[in-house]
């Protein structure tokens, strides 16, 4: 599963990146996003950017750098 396809309220693991894309990982570990990472997704806009959370961190991905991020889901998000 792919960063991108999680939805607004989801819990993910990161276990890794695409290949060929080190340059993306230094940038994403400069951010304090690393593989083994639990993150919340908060927001999803439609064609725009994600709004992660990783521990008291908001960040801001586009749509091109989530696909290229996997993960694994931890807890899907509650209907309430």
């Amino acid at each position: 599963m792919r960063l991108s396809d999680a939805k607004p309220g989801d819990i993910v693991k990161i276990k890794g990146f695409e290949r060929d894309c080190d340059r993306f990982k230094c940038r994403l570990d400069a951010l304090g996003i690393r593989v083994g990472d639990i993150v919340e997704i908060k927001s999803k806009a439609f064609l725009g950017p994600i709004e992660i959370k990783n521990d008291e961190v908001d960040i801001a991905l586009c749509r091109g750098q989530a696909e290229k991020i996997i993960v694994k889901p931890i807890n899907l998000r509650r209907i309430s």
